[in-house]
């Protein structure tokens, strides 16, 4: 009798013990697949963050996007690291710094703007790919359409061609007297092309004459602005171009001092003395940019992610400008500013 209760006692143990035994493998084998499938929990993701433009820009630009990430829950140094990579205006280095993106190897890489985002798809076929500050992305070979990106790249769009046709507009209005425009361009951007053809009809529509100016890089921009003060044009308009130049000053201060009015695709340009800035909020781009990234790490495909089209647009004008120009900026155009600098 003591023997059958002892035997029963040892194999209610037994299988007490084999239970046990079975649940700590299972759930071994349950941390061992959360690691294997990359969530947040199991490991930091990196994100790789390319950009020809200069340090100061890129700081400005992506502050929203560390912002939103912050928003969605991702903790710099806890669940997440962004390598950034700065050509600082240097677009040659573009390739490298993306090859060492790739080295990493990131789980995601933000390219901003076009020369960092061509860089960014020669360096990898596999690696996901949310590109910002896209003007044509189908036209410059990003994607293969809007609404199905395919392959590994997908990203926010600027949708360049109708705003750049407003620019030209708004400058109109302010100075009905125009006659003369130059347009200063960055001559390394394969979407300016679709650019100048907009200007070209939307001048023809206006009856103002254009002149357009192409520059590769800082070194080029000095002998451009002096074709710019021989020419006695009646305004500057300056298409995308942050890296082309050293510092966002450049091109308003001399424009000022020439007396020349000016409207900038790149906000940065108004905020340093230029006149007016129209165009995407850059901000709100950036912002976009984040919540694919965030879709992404959580296991979405570039390929199902429909490029998006901005909705928030900003009228810059700077006031203060305006005086020192002995220009009165019509109260249509005040009324439709996003923002006055003083």
């Amino acid at each position: 009798m003591g023997d059958r209760a002892s035997g029963q006692r040892f194999g209610r143990l037994s299988s007490r013990r084999m239970f046990i035994a079975q649940a700590a493998a299972f759930g071994a084998i349950t941390v061992l697949e959360g690691c294997a499938s990359g969530g947040t929990e199991s490991r930091i993701r990196t994100i790789g963050y390319l950009s020809g433009n200069a340090r100061a820009s890129v700081e400005a630009l992506s502050a929203p996007f560390r912002q939103q990430l912050a928003a969605l829950g991702y903790i710099e140094g806890r669940n997440i690291v962004i390598e950034f990579r700065i050509a600082e205006n240097v677009v040659d280095r573009l390739p490298a710094m993306a090859a060492e993106l790739v080295a990493l190897p990131a789980d995601v890489i933000l390219a901003e703007a076009i020369p960092a985002q061509l860089a960014a798809k020669q360096a990898t076929a596999t690696i996901p790919i949310v590109f910002v500050l896209s003007t044509d992305p189908v036209g410059q070979g990003l994607v293969a359409s809007l609404a199905r990106p395919g392959r590994n790249i997908t990203g926010v769009s600027t949708a360049s061609e109708a705003i750049t046709a407003k620019q030209l507009e708004i400058l109109k209005e302010t100075i009905p007297a125009m006659a003369r425009v130059v347009v200063l361009w960055n001559a390394n951007n394969v979407a300016m092309a679709a650019l100048l053809r907009v200007i070209e009809a939307t001048a023809q529509t206006l009856g103002v004459a254009v002149e357009t100016i192409g520059v590769h890089g800082p070194d080029e921009l000095d002998a451009a602005l002096e074709r710019i003060r021989a020419g006695r044009f009646d305004a500057l308009l300056m298409l995308p171009a942050l890296s082309v130049v050293r510092a966002p000053d450049h091109v308003p201060e001399f424009a000022n001092k020439i007396g020349l009015p000016q409207m900038f695709s790149d906000m940065q340009f108004a905020r340093a003395g230029g006149l007016m800035h129209f165009g995407v909020n850059f901000a709100a781009l950036h912002r976009r940019a984040a919540d694919y990234v965030d879709k992404i790490l959580k296991g979405a495909s570039p390929a199902d992610l429909p490029v998006e089209q901005p909705t928030q647009f900003d009228l810059i004008v700077n006031v203060s400008t305006a005086r020192r120009l002995g220009l009165m900026i019509p109260n249509s155009v005040l009324r439709r500013a996003t923002e006055l600098l003083q």
